[in-house]
Formats: C-alpha cells, structure tokens, sequence
C-alpha cells in the first residue's frame, strides 16, 4: 500500500522536536513491504499547500497523521494546535480519495492521540486511532485495512463500532532499535533551528507522578537499548548526517542511573567525539560519578525535573523523592559545571503560598549564576487517565465527564495565582536566570542571540546561554522594571486572564 505519514507539528517552544516516533513507525511500515513517505512539514512555509500537493503527487492509499502535543500546557498564554489540525484533516478528507471517490482511511497516532485515546475519532473525525507504540500496531492495522476486515484484535488500536469509538487495550513491544529518522527528514532545516539530534535509549516509566501521561504512552515498565546499540546509532548518525549536538530524549535519562553511566562510558571507550544533552534528569538517582561522567562524555548541558522544591508538594505530586534528592542534585550539578535547565510547576493539590514560596525561594537562591536555568509554571495541565484528573473529578474541581482535549488547569484553590505570578517576578528581579513560563516564547533577543551562536558553529541546545543573555545589564533592567517587555502584555493582563 501507499501509505503518506505526515507530520506538522510546528511548536516553537524551546527547540523544534524532530519526528522521531514517526521515523519508527515508517521504518517498520517500510519493513513490512508499503511504500510510505513521510512528509515533514514542520518547517512548511505553506503547509496547506505543500500537503496538498504531496496528496497529489503520491496518490496515498492510506494516510497516517502524527500529533505530538494536545497543547502548550501554559494556563496563561495558552495555545492548542487543535484547530489547525483539523483543518489539515479536512483538507486529507477533501483531497485523499479511492479511485471510486471515497475518502481514504485516515489513522492518527503520536503522543498527544495515546493520551486522547478514542476520543480523537469524534475530535478529528478520523477511522483509526494507534495508541502506545506504532511499530506492530499500524502495519497489523495496514494488513487489516487491505483485507477490509475490522480491527478488532489489533492492540492499541481505537476504530468505530455500531457507531461508537471503541479502543482495544495496548500492548508493548518486546524491544526496539535504532528510529532509521535520518532517512525520512532533512536535518538541515533542524540544525539551522538550533535543533538537537533526538536518541531514545529506554521506554517507559514506572514513577508515578499525578499529573504525568508518559506511562500511557510508553508504559510503566523500563525497556532499556544495550548501550553499545545505542552508541552504534550515534556513530552512524555522527557519520551520515553529522548533528551538531545528540539529545537523549528518554523521560528520565539517568533512571536507572547505571543505564546512564553505561551508555556514557561506551561513549568514551570507543573514543567518540559528540555534542550530548539530555532532556530528563530526575534527582532520585544521581550518584556522585554521573555528571562528571556525562561531561568527560561530551554533554553541555541537561534538563532537571524536579518539580517542585518542598517536601509536601514533592509529596502531593508523587514524585518519589525528597529534597534531600533535590539539594544532592543541585550541589552536583553546580560542581560538575555543567548547565542545566530546572523546571517548577506551582498550582497542584495541596498547593499554599507557603509551599509555593519554598519552591520561588529554592530557585532565587540556590540556582544562580551562569550555570542555571529554572522556568516556572503556574497552574498544572489536567490530562486524560492520569491521577490529576481523578483527583479533580474527587475533589469537585472538575466535573465528571469534563472534556480534557481541550485546555484544563489545576490550580490550587488555596493559592492566589496574581500573587504567585507577582512574586516569581520579583525573584526575577533577585536573580535574572528565572523565567516565568506565561513570559512568552522565544523572544526578538533571544533569536538574534541564536543566529549568531550558529553562525559561530556552537553546539545546541542554545538555551544554555539563557542566564548571560538574561543577566546581560540592560536587559535585566528592562525584564525588572516592565514585565510586559518579556511577557508580551501588561503583568496587571496576566492576573486577569
């Protein structure tokens, strides 16, 4: 079969993110004997036009739709791309038809769609749905398709029965190789974003964070790549393609922390000369060899998760560690040099000023200077099947049956989101490296500071120069004195939306 998998997730949050689940899945589909063309649309100047014609073009006989995010999780300035997925499914509909008229079988998948579950049929008007992993489950469906029979006992599939979207349970795939991306995409439009190479060494999660949807996507038990495999595919793709800087995009890098300093010491035995970060730090597990490890390894930076930094709010969101886990981490990092991005979601159950305090105070006095990051988020996505939306259902902040695809926040009845807003600005003030989320995106600043990095040749992730560019005199001026230079509005806006 003709199957065109596409792929329009245009999100500029951070870094554009390469499709890496989707390079899984059309090298699987490929393996399985369809001819299958992913077009990357992610940096499309005219996408309804560019998928238009590539509908044209390839005459597909089935067409794979990949959604990474529901949203961008930031209560204050929120964003869904909802609508313009919807009218690229419309324009699929319009333009992908059988020799007879009709219209072509449309199958979602990506993150976003094994968190919706069935409820993306109704929502995009779609015949499939692929929750979890797509590597068995679409080629099964492919085969399904072709003999027009219904999909009934293919796991992780969601399809239409008398009229209804049903979805059957999903199964895990035993293992898994190397994502094959670089013979789906061109890496040049992401090296020239300021992109980083995305390497998978595990999946799954068994933490159990309320608010977190990972284990829905990849499940709760860790299946983890022998560490030779995984620096096999970075050489080849250091030779191939040559990326400037490779990203281990696992939920937690370092769970287990042995895994990590496999991977690392593989790195360093074979000699490898590479650019490494990594997006998922948990401080549960960081003994005192990792970072410096990691360092002599080739990273230049990592992102930490913690969360929140008091004992009770650790507590409430389930994190599974302590502060004492927390303080280890920070005292580490700082000592192995490298620079690192921290992350604060203020707002979840159980949330007062006070501990929210706790968590400002953490981040204005203890992750200062050049080498530290940290980004706060005020009120916390409610996403479908996690504990937060049991919980809110529970505690009646949300009603039974509330739809979750479109944006819902938890917010803490206890706290008063324009003194928790005002109060992250003044540790703004204190220490300039703090960010509030609700600030905006990329700014004019921080994309000049950008394109002279690449016109430089220095590695991403470029957000590591955040605190000199941020604690540059002028401009932490500007950031302390009018907020709306940074967040894009009026601070007395924010408190009112």
């Amino acid at each position: 079969m003709r199957v065109l998998l596409l792929y329009s997730n245009q999100s500029r949050e951070l870094v554009p993110a390469p499709p890496i689940g989707l390079s899984y899945v059309a090298t699987a589909t490929r393996a399985a004997g369809h001819e299958v063309r992913l077009l990357d649309l992610a940096f499309a100047d005219d996408l309804p036009g560019e998928l238009g014609r590539a509908i044209d073009s390839f005459v597909p006989e089935v067409v794979g739709l990949s959604i990474r995010n529901i949203d961008n999780v930031i209560q204050q300035r929120f964003d869904s791309p909802l609508q313009a997925l919807q009218e690229q499914v419309a324009l699929i509909r319009r333009k992908a038809r059988t020799a007879d008229g009709r219209p072509v079988p449309l199958v979602l998948g990506g993150p976003a769609i094994s968190i919706l579950a069935e409820a993306a049929l109704p929502l995009f008007g779609a015949d499939h749905a692929v929750v979890g992993e797509g590597e068995e489950t679409f080629p099964a469906l492919l085969a399904a398709i072709a003999r027009e029979r219904p999909p009934a006992h293919i796991p992780g599939v969601c399809y239409w029965r008398d009229g209804l979207p049903v979805r059957n349970p999903a199964q895990l795939i035993a293992g898994f190789a190397q994502s094959g991306m670089a013979d789906w995409i061109d890496w040049r439009h992401y090296e020239h974003a300021g992109g980083t190479w995305p390497i998978q060494t595990k999946r799954g999660c068994p933490l159990s964070c309320v608010y977190c949807a990972y284990p829905l996507v990849e499940g709760r038990r860790f299946r983890q790549r022998d560490a030779g495999e995984v620096v096999d595919e970075i050489a080849r793709v250091l030779r191939d393609v040559g990326p400037r800087t490779f990203e281990f995009v696992d939920s937690t890098f370092n769970l287990p922390a042995r895994h990590a300093i496999a991977i690392c010491e593989e790195i360093l035995r074979r000699g490898l000369k590479a650019n490494f970060t990594a997006m998922g730090i948990n401080p549960l597990d960081v003994p005192a060899e990792l970072f410096p490890l990691m360092k002599r390894a080739g990273f230049n930076s990592m992102m930490i998760t913690p969360e929140a930094a008091c004992e009770a709010m650790l507590d409430n969101l389930g994190k599974g560690f302590t502060m004492q886990h927390v303080e280890r981490c920070c005292e580490r990092a700082r000592n192995s040099g490298l620079k690192s991005m921290w992350f604060f979601m203020l707002g979840g159950p159980g949330e007062t000023m006070a501990t929210c305090e706790e968590s400002i105070r953490f981040a204005e006095t203890r992750l200062t200077g050049w080498q530290f990051t940290s980004v706060f988020f005020t009120g916390i996505r409610i996403l479908p099947g996690t504990t937060l939306a049991r919980l809110a259902v529970e505690r009646g902040y949300l009603a039974a049956g509330t739809d979750l695809a479109h944006g819902h926040f938890y917010l803490s009845p206890e706290i008063d989101e324009a003194t928790v807003l005002a109060r992250i600005h003044e540790a703004v003030t204190r220490n300039p490296s703090i960010v509030q989320a609700a600030e905006g995106g990329t700014s004019a600043t921080q994309h000049a500071l950008y394109r002279v990095l690449r016109l430089l040749r220095v590695a991403p992730p470029y957000w590591r120069f955040l605190p000199a560019m941020l604690g540059f005199p002028p401009l932490r001026f500007l950031r302390s004195r009018y907020p709306s230079v940074v967040a894009g509005k009026p601070l007395t806006a924010l408190y009112e939306t």
